[in-house]
């Protein structure tokens, strides 16, 4: 938490030590960490914007809501809501470290256009900071301390840097988001952010990142689940470093497999007018943990693991490609990609039409997995 804080504070301490003749002292600059974008009942746009206080920061124990401050203004547009901001700020706004937008779910459900047109213009806006999705008041979300220290902006972009832990949601950028935005035929994911209840009476509210936003174009059309989350991510070769839990069909152990490689292959084909793809997916991994059913255990298989985990991942797989075609009727893996890229003449036949052709086409999917090693003894069980 201290080193955190640390490279915080250097970062911001940078404009103090610099000199030209275009310098912004630090003294003057409201540095934007995080920002929400809302709607309020009367159709007014809403902008909360989380300030890192460096004063507070640097102190030796600063009090977790010393070290931001929250400012909220509305307008008529976004734009106006931003204008309006910087009246609520005695200094200037400073956006370049920006790390977390927060979009209220009524506004993605509408388009991410108008949000993505505004932030583009701004020539100190940065594109490499997350963008998350809220069905709360971004405020609220901004203005949850941790019990890690962090400016809430920065825990966002902490769990998003780190969401391959367990590859069970997927963090898109704010580059991503542009190119969805700017391109009618890619698709575009990101997750949502949900304020969790305390564990115990006196604690603090939690963050956490519990589903995947699927886009259809720039539009919020629905979630995924966590489980189709690690479907999607071994779809998209996202998947880094998941757990992968199942109960053993001939012995009933509860096996947790951590998976340390994967990859997948797509392969578009074009037959009689016909659209198909190929899925191949390699990947490896370890038993992490084991719990025999049995006493004492009994000789563990691996060829029997392996053949069932490739049954587990192809299971996530097909699920999440179920509902891509027939909840969503959207092709969020942007498959259309390897398409194009084979087919380019045939693709501009469909090209305006991709979510429908994709909701109707036919795919395989084949998973090869290798259990490399144990963390445990194999044959022994978890004793």
């Amino acid at each position: 938490m201290a080193k955190k804080l640390l490279i915080i504070v250097i970062i911001l301490s940078i404009f103090i030590t610099t000199s030209c003749w275009s310098r912004k002292e630090i003294e003057d600059l409201g540095f934007i960490m995080g920002m929400g974008i809302s709607k309020t009942d009367a159709g007014l746009y809403s902008i909360a914007a989380q300030l890192a206080n460096p004063e507070a920061i640097a102190s030796e124990n600063p009090d977790q809501r010393e070290i931001y401050t929250i400012i909220e203004a509305e307008g008529g547009t976004i734009f106006d809501a931003l204008r309006n901001l910087s009246l609520e700020s005695s200094r200037r706004l400073y956006f370049p470290h920006l790390v977390a937008l927060v979009i209220d779910e009524k506004i993605a459900k509408n388009g991410m256009s108008e949000v993505v047109g505004l932030l583009v213009q701004d020539e100190e806006v940065r594109q490499g900071f997350y963008v998350f999705v809220s069905k709360v008041a971004p405020k609220d979300i901004l203005d949850t301390p941790n019990t890690i220290g962090l400016l809430p902006a920065i825990a966002l972009q902490e769990f998003a840097e780190r969401q391959g832990a367990a590859s069970k949601v997927y963090v898109s950028d704010f580059k991503s988001t542009l190119e969805a935005s700017n391109n009618e035929v890619i698709n575009y994911v990101t997750t949502l952010v949900e304020l969790e209840p305390p564990p115990t009476e006196g604690e603090m509210e939690l963050l956490k990142l519990t589903q995947i936003a699927v886009f259809d174009h720039d539009r919020l059309v629905g979630y995924l689940d966590l489980e189709q989350g690690q479907g999607y991510n071994f779809l998209t070769n996202n998947f880094d470093n998941g757990l992968i839990f199942f109960e053993k069909k001939t012995s009933n152990d509860l096996l947790t497999i951590e998976m340390l490689k994967s990859r997948t292959e797509v392969t578009p084909q074009y037959k009689n007018k016909e659209i198909s793809f190929e899925v191949k997916v390699k990947a490896s991994g370890n038993i992490a943990e084991r719990t025999p059913h049995t006493t004492p255990p009994h000789e563990l298989s691996i060829l029997e693991v392996e053949s069932q985990l490739n049954q587990v991942i192809e299971d996530k797989i097909y699920n999440v490609i179920c509902a891509a075609q027939n909840e969503f009727e959207v092709d969020i893996f942007n498959f259309s990609a390897f398409f194009a890229r084979k087919y380019p003449k045939e693709f501009q036949k469909y090209k305006n039409q991709w979510n429908s052709v994709f909701a109707q086409t036919e795919i395989s999917v084949e998973v090869a997995t290798e259990v490399i090693h144990s963390a445990l003894k194999l044959n022994e069980g978890d004793d």
